[in-house]
């Protein structure tokens, strides 16, 4: 029977591990207290509570700001690892603030020749000896409303310009349309030019610089130095005095 029980001892040191030195003046078989995982570690490091780094995170307040930890032991789980992120701010909607198209003033050209075209037509059409010069008249008057009145008024109307809380937005174009987009953020100029003409009617070309290789210009806009200044207050680059005719 002792020859047993030795070999079962022997038995359970090589399973367990040899057991703890007590401690002198403790009694025989009593435990020792764990040990820190290595010399000067802080709680939670090296003792298997948490993975390398946790710890220190918890107490950093660097790391609480960057990760966005919140307080030490909110939005962490077991294993010292976020489990709660905070959510973007929502931002503002875009709104239109602005839209307008090129002073009227130039289908003043147009509109005189469709009248002068019509006017002519029902004088002389008809009245010719021959057939064919009737319809001969008739193909002109038509070719006349069609390329001088028709094609530059629908010109006129894909011309728009439109400002909103964010960008410029410039679309031109009847079949092939063209658009450009300008953010307010990169604007670095707000500039306005008039000639006497457009003087007159209050329009005049607006001209937004946002870098050296790029520059929109809002052509013949009218109330242009409305729009020169409500560019200026939203892009925080007010159109100076010496830019202003």
């Amino acid at each position: 029977m002792a020859r047993r029980t030795d070999e079962t001892d022997s038995f359970t040191s090589v399973v367990r591990g040899p057991s703890p030195v007590s401690a002198p003046g403790s009694a025989p078989g009593a435990s020792q207290p764990p040990r820190a995982g290595r010399r000067g570690a802080k709680p939670g490091q090296g003792d298997g509570t948490y993975p390398p780094g946790a710890g220190s995170s918890r107490s950093d307040p660097s790391a609480t700001e960057r990760f966005g930890w919140g307080a030490a032991n909110a939005g962490l789980d077991a294993a010292g690892y976020t489990t709660s992120v905070e959510p973007l701010r929502p931002t503002a909607p875009e709104t239109i603030l602005l839209r307008t198209r090129p002073h009227a003033r130039r289908l003043t050209i147009p509109v005189l020749v469709l009248f002068a075209t019509v006017t002519a037509f029902g004088y002389f059409g008809g009245r010719f000896a021959e057939e064919w010069q009737n319809w001969g008249a008739l193909g002109l008057a038509s070719a006349l409303v069609f390329f001088v009145t028709l094609l530059p008024f629908l010109a006129w109307l894909g011309h728009r310009y439109t400002v909103t809380s964010r960008r410029i937005i410039a679309r031109r174009g009847i079949l092939v349309r063209q658009r450009q987009d300008v953010y307010l953020a990169r604007v670095t100029d707000v500039r306005l030019r008039r000639t006497p003409l457009q003087a007159a009617f209050a329009s005049g070309d607006v001209r937004v610089i946002a870098g050296p290789d790029l520059t929109l210009v809002l052509h013949d806009v009218p109330s242009a130095r409305l729009v020169a200044d409500l560019l200026g207050d939203l892009t925080e680059h007010p159109t100076p005095a010496s830019h202003l005719p």
